[in-house]
């Protein structure tokens, strides 16, 4: 997949996602406190990323949330309460130099955020329990890595309606569009 097809090249995003309580409260209460933790989190990991010889630099970037939206489990064979999901964008001309030790950083990061909220380690074979928070990084730039532990751009991000909804939703502030209305299109 050619990121810069979508109008996403020179960002960084996340997902996150919950459908049952973390330790602090409802999947909606969790996302919310998880939302500054997130921020702070990407700013200290690139500030922290850059190499040591380089000028002491200070990361900016705009962060660009998506709405909360309400789905339905993916994949799953039991039944489970819906999720909610929202997804974040990260803009940035001073990301540190896209890698895998820097990805693994980032991650390594919210993986740890994760259990902060009380998320247990999916047992091996298991896919798509519940969860109380699920944070994926989806793409960084245009940095692609493959193995077990990470894989960017994520393989099926663009299968995924809780994702494209919400980026759709961040593009849209940006890029203006017009609604064509041309009567032999429309469907009577």
């Amino acid at each position: 997949m050619e990121l810069s097809n979508l109008n996403i090249k020179n960002g960084l995003c996340i997902s996150l996602g919950a459908n049952i309580d973390s330790k602090f409260g409802s999947p909606i209460e969790s996302l919310l406190i998880c939302k500054p933790k997130i921020e702070e989190i990407v700013n200290e990991w690139a500030d922290h990323s850059y190499n040591k010889k380089e000028e002491e630099r200070k990361f900016q970037a705009n962060f660009f949330w998506s709405s909360i939206y309400e789905t339905l489990p993916h994949g799953v064979e039991n039944e489970q309460p819906n999720y909610f999901n929202t997804l974040l964008l990260i803009k940035s001309n001073s990301f540190p130099k896209p890698s895998d030790k820097n990805a693994k950083l980032l991650l390594k990061e919210l993986k740890n955020l994760e259990r902060f909220f009380g998320r247990k380690k999916t047992p091996k074979g298991k896919k798509w329990l519940s969860r109380c928070l699920d944070l994926d990084i989806l793409w960084w730039e245009d940095f692609y890595t493959f193995d077990e532990e990470l894989t960017l751009p994520h393989p099926r991000f663009m299968n995924r309606n809780f994702v494209i909804t919400p980026l759709s939703e961040i593009l849209s502030r940006s890029q203006k569009i017009k609604k064509f209305d041309y009567p032999k299109w429309s469907i009577e």
